[in-house]
């Protein structure tokens, strides 16, 4: 089966009708594949129910009279929030786009004014209607031809819709692989060359996205690779090389900002990653430990200047900066800039100077 991302598109389909509010996943096609079973587990894992059927006679026998079938066109990516909305309001209907647009884009063509987008929700008591027909029907168009010959109420989407990665028949792995990198772009975070961490982050995800979403281990190796670099900084530090230490947390910024961007991936397009970018505050803790070992003095002079640096990188993250200024918040830069400056002078100086242009930067910024 075609996929996205390292999902196929029955199982995005399903995450579709989770969102949608659907309670039993009816699939029409072999149940014993190794798809079906797969898509099975991951029905019954959302709490699902989970039925495959063989010829469309048997939908009458499953869905009550007063319940609602969501049908879905085979080969559908269906990812629109507002097709989304449409279809979660109440009541029965049609989801159509004009006939040019969908027929161009492998939507089934109603007459000359309008064409199938791909989902409908058809009342049960409607079902029986089915047995009027050959036993080998495909049920898709039967229950559409159904729906339209009881004048369900039509929604019309835009044809602006389809130019979305969101809402697009996807029918062949050729398909797939095309629209795997827009649909990685368009839910990632947009992320400027002037953040040059995130940006290296989604550029890695961008251009090995797909092989490292198909990889089971990846997303667990990326992260214990950005340990491993905070861990390897804070050694360094202890060995009294202050210098690589920097260079190691630098160096982890981009590897956690990749691992964040798999997280997005695999959330994506309805979930949400809330509680995994507070990883970023071990960096944060990183440089302050690191900072505190690398000034060789006293107590409270080895302390101060980390504290400063790391308070002025929190209090920064809330605030909007200019593009110009946006470099002084990102972690990998700032880690890089005090390794340079601390090769050439003293890891105190280093820090000292990068606590007074994060400053500097807060100061110049009013708060919004």
């Amino acid at each position: 089966m075609p996929a996205i991302a390292g999902k196929s598109i029955a199982h995005r389909q399903l995450l579709f009708a989770r969102e949608a509010g659907c309670e039993t996943v009816i699939a029409f096609g072999g149940g014993g594949s190794a798809d079906a079973i797969d898509l099975r587990h991951a029905a019954e894992n959302m709490g699902m129910k989970y039925r495959a059927i063989s010829n469309s006679l048997a939908l009458p026998g499953i869905i009550a009279d007063e319940e609602s079938l969501l049908v879905l066109q085979p080969g559908l990516l269906p990812e629109s929030r507002d097709a989304l909305g449409l279809l979660r309001a109440k009541g029965d209907r049609v989801l159509v786009v004009s006939a040019g647009a969908g027929a161009v884009s492998g939507f089934e063509r109603i007459d000359l004014d309008r064409a199938w987008a791909g989902a409908l929700l058809i009342p049960g008591h409607l079902l029986g209607e089915l047995g009027n027909l050959p036993e080998d029907v495909a049920p898709h168009g039967a229950l559409l031809r159904i729906a339209m010959q009881a004048r369900l109420p039509e929604v019309r989407l835009a044809d602006s819709i389809l130019d979305d990665t969101g809402w697009t028949i996807i029918d062949t792995p050729e398909t797939a692989m095309a629209r795997t990198a827009t649909w990685q772009r368009a839910n990632l975070e947009s992320s400027p060359p002037t953040a040059p961490s995130k940006w290296l982050g989604k550029a890695i995800v961008t251009n090995l996205g797909t092989r490292l979403l198909d990889a089971p281990r990846t997303r667990p190796a990326v992260l214990a690779l950005a340990a491993m670099l905070l861990l390897g900084g804070l050694v360094a530090g202890f060995y009294e090389r202050p210098v690589l230490g920097f260079i190691l947390i630098a160096v982890s910024v981009p590897v956690l900002e990749t691992f964040l961007a798999l997280l997005r991936l695999l959330a994506a397009p309805f979930g949400t990653v809330r509680r995994w970018p507070w990883l970023r505050r071990g960096v944060d803790a990183a440089l302050l430990v690191l900072g505190v070992m690398a000034i060789d003095s006293l107590a409270h002079r080895a302390l101060f200047p980390p504290v400063a640096l790391v308070s002025a990188l929190l209090l920064m993250d809330r605030r909007s900066l200019p593009k110009l200024m946006e470099p002084l918040r990102d972690r990998m830069v700032i880690a890089a800039a005090v390794a340079i400056i601390a090769a050439i002078a003293t890891p105190e100086i280093a820090i000292m100077i990068a606590a007074m242009a994060v400053l500097l930067a807060n100061i110049a910024v009013p708060r919004r």
